[in-house]
C-alpha cells in the first residue's frame, strides 16, 4: 500500500520515480470505442477573455479559430486551436467568480472537478521557457515524472489555472 501511495503522488524523487510501475494492465487496457476519437478540447472560464486569448497564443502558439457570443448568457469566448488538433476554449461571464486557487498539482486534487490540463511535448525545457516567458508562473520546474520515461513540469497561466507538459523518452512505449 506504501508503494501505491507513493505512485499516487504526483510530486516525487527520481528514487519514488524509479519505484512506480504505470503500465497499464491487460484489465485496465482501454477497449476501441466507435464513440470516442480523440480528446477535442478543454474549456476555461477566465476573468479577462482579451488577455487570456494572448496569453494562450503567445504560450502554446494557438491560434484562433472562432469567437462566438451567447447573448442570453452574457458569455463571450473564443475557441484557439493547436496545429495538431487540440484546442482551448476560453470562456467569460461577467459575473463568473474565480475559484480558489491551486498553489501545486497536489492541492488541485484537493478539490473536485478540474484539476489541470496536460500537453505532451517534444521539447519540454524549451516549451516551458516559453510559456514562463509568455507570463506563467513555475509551479514544478521540468524534472522526472513517477513513470521513467517521462519528464514533466507545471506551470500556472496568469489566471492560476495549472498547465502540464510532459515530454515522452523517444522510443518508449506508452
Amino acid at each position: 500500500m506504501a508503494r501505491l501511495l507513493r505512485c499516487l503522488r504526483l510530486l516525487t524523487t527520481p528514487q519514488e520515480a524509479a519505484m512506480c510501475s504505470m503500465h497499464p494492465t491487460a484489465a485496465a487496457a482501454p477497449q476501441a470505442s466507435a464513440a470516442t476519437t480523440a480528446i477535442d478540447h478543454v474549456g476555461l472560464s477566465v476573468r479577462d477573455l482579451d488577455a487570456a486569448v494572448v496569453f494562450y497564443t503567445k504560450a502554446l502558439g494557438l491560434t484562433e479559430e472562432f469567437r462566438f457570443e451567447v447573448e442570453d448568457q452574457r458569455m463571450r469566448a473564443v475557441v484557439l486551436r493547436a496545429a495538431d488538433g487540440y484546442a482551448v476554449e476560453l470562456m467569460s461571464r461577467p459575473d463568473s467568480v474565480p475559484s480558489p486557487p491551486a498553489s501545486d498539482p497536489n492541492t488541485a486534487v484537493l478539490r473536485q472537478g478540474y484539476g489541470h490540463f496536460c500537453l505532451r511535448v517534444s521539447d519540454l525545457d524549451g516549451l516551458y521557457d516559453r510559456v514562463l516567458a509568455a507570463g506563467a508562473s513555475v509551479i514544478v520546474p521540468p524534472g522526472p515524472a513517477p513513470h521513467p520515461d517521462v519528464r514533466f513540469g507545471y506551470l500556472a497561466d496568469p489566471e492560476g489555472n495549472l498547465i502540464e507538459l510532459i515530454q515522452i523518452r523517444e522510443g518508449a512505449t506508452l
